[in-house]
C-alpha cells in the first residue's frame, strides 16, 4: 500500500503590501461607518465619453464630480478628529484618494495616492493623472512610494506615524489620507457589504449598464454623516454628472 504524502502546515509571513492594508484596517475600523446602495442614470454622460477621443476614464469622472458635489456638501472635506477632543476639521478644499489595485513584488496589492482639488482640473488632465497611477511604475508614483517606505518602519514607529497623520493633524490628514476616497467596484454583480476607509465618505462605482444605469455604494463616518444626508449627496452627485460633467464632455 503506497502512503500518501502529509501536507505540512508552516507559517507564512504578511508581504509588505498586506502589513500596509493590516495598518490601514487597524485605524480605519476605529471609524464609525455606514453604508447604503444607490443607482444613477447616466446615459447621456455615457453616450458623450464614447464619442470623445481620447476617452475619460470613468474615475476621473467620478472623482470630479464628487470633488464639484463638496461645493454644496462640506461633508466631502471634512473630517473628524477625536482628540484632544471630539471636533471637525474642515479642509479648505476637497482632496480624492483614489484606490488602485497593481501587481507588484508577485502579488496584486491595493495602493493609494491623493488628488488635490479634482474639481479645478479638466477631465483630461485627471484621466490622464489616474491613468499614471495604473500604468507607469510602482516605484515612479510618490504616494506609492511613501506608503512603502513608511510600511519598512518598525511596528511602533509606523503606527505612531499613522496616528500623528490621522489625529494630530486636520491638514496632514487630508494631504495623506484624502477628503473622500473613489474606488471602482468593476462588475455589476459584485456588491460590497462593508468597507473600511479614514475618510468621511467613499464612493464605489459599479460598471454602466446599456441603459445607462451606474451602481453607487457610499460608505461614510456616521460622525459626520446621517443616512438621509448621504443620500441628498447622492442625488447632487448626479445631478453634478449629469450637468457640469456631462457639459464639459459634449464641449
Amino acid at each position: 500500500m503506497s502512503s500518501q504524502p502529509r501536507s505540512s502546515s508552516r507559517y507564512v509571513a504578511l508581504s509588505l503590501s498586506r502589513r500596509w492594508v493590516r495598518d490601514f484596517l487597524y485605524f480605519s475600523c476605529k471609524e464609525k461607518l455606514s453604508g447604503a446602495s444607490y443607482s444613477i442614470n447616466i446615459a447621456q454622460v455615457a453616450a458623450a465619453r464614447q464619442r470623445g477621443q481620447p476617452r475619460i476614464s470613468w474615475g476621473a469622472i467620478f472623482a470630479k464630480g464628487t470633488a464639484l458635489t463638496a461645493s454644496r456638501f462640506p461633508e466631502l472635506k471634512r473630517a473628524y478628529m477625536p482628540f484632544p477632543w471630539g471636533h471637525y476639521y474642515d479642509h479648505p478644499f476637497p482632496v480624492a484618494s483614489i484606490v488602485v489595485e497593481r501587481e507588484w513584488q508577485g502579488e496584486f496589492a491595493v495602493f493609494t495616492d491623493c488628488v488635490r482639488s479634482p474639481e479645478q482640473k479638466s477631465l483630461a488632465e485627471l484621466s490622464d493623472t489616474l491613468r499614471a497611477l495604473k500604468t507607469l511604475p510602482v516605484e515612479a508614483i510618490g504616494g506609492y512610494r511613501f506608503l512603502i517606505r513608511i510600511t519598512r518602519y518598525p511596528f511602533f514607529i509606523r503606527r505612531l506615524l499613522w496616528r500623528v497623520a490621522l489625529y494630530g493633524s486636520g491638514r496632514l490628514r487630508a494631504r495623506y489620507f484624502g477628503t473622500f476616497t473613489i474606488n471602482s467596484i468593476g462588475s455589476r454583480d459584485f456588491v460590497m457589504t462593508q468597507a473600511t476607509t479614514p475618510t468621511a465618505v467613499a464612493i464605489y462605482y459599479g460598471t454602466v449598464s446599456d441603459e445607462g444605469d451606474v451602481p453607487i455604494q457610499i460608505f461614510f463616518n456616521h460622525h459626520i454623516l446621517d443616512g438621509v444626508q448621504a443620500h441628498r449627496l447622492l442625488k447632487a452627485l448626479g445631478e453634478v454628472l449629469n450637468g457640469e460633467i456631462l457639459a464639459e464632455l459634449s464641449g
